[in-house]
């Protein structure tokens, strides 16, 4: 089957602005993976694959940022964003096992608490998705001036990537509902 993209509205909201609540659907996506672990082995070659996406991904958008984020006078990355979603929170655990520990309390609009001196503290695989595929519109000049080659690079591993999460996520999303249903 193949899968394009994978409709991440199918899993319950998560609340950064209701910090119990966060935290309880955190814990359970937790409990989930810790209970069914013999059960996530399609889950776990997914997220390897995601991982490997990252892994290629990486280098290029670094290479990118570094010459445009730094200069930047109106930094686009802020608390409201840098939280996860559902899907992200299973990506992360799938992938690394752990989330980032996340201060809800902080103030939404201001500069993401993740942010460095360099850019984001996080490595790529522990942010929320959102953070490494929007590109703002001086980085994807930069990019589309740049040599065609690493364009292209760059266009094919946006998809690879993309793909890789919706196979990530559509393989926990079966896993995950065929187990709400037997409850």
């Amino acid at each position: 089957m193949m899968i394009t993209g994978f409709d991440a509205t199918v899993f319950p909201k998560l609340d950064f602005r209701n910090p119990p609540e966060f935290w309880r659907t955190v814990e359970e996506i937790k409990t989930f993976f810790r209970e069914h672990q013999g059960e996530m082995e399609e889950v776990n070659a997914k997220a390897l694959q995601f991982k490997q996406a990252f892994a290629e991904i990486d280098p290029l958008i670094q290479e990118y940022t570094a010459k445009v984020c730094p200069y930047c006078g109106n930094v686009c990355c802020c608390n409201k964003h840098g939280f996860p979603e559902f899907a992200d929170v299973v990506a992360i655990i799938a992938m690394v096992g752990k989330l980032p520990e996340y201060d809800l309390s902080v103030d939404e609009r201001a500069m993401c608490q993740f942010m460095g001196e360099r850019g984001c503290t996080l490595p790529r695989i522990q942010r929320p998705y959102r953070c490494t595929w929007y590109f703002c519109d001086p980085l994807l000049l930069q990019i589309e001036i740049g040599p065609a080659r690493k364009f292209r690079e760059f266009t094919q591993d946006v998809q690879y990537m993309g793909h890789a999460r919706a196979e990530l996520l559509q393989a926990f999303y079966q896993l995950y509902e065929r187990k709400r249903a037997a409850a």
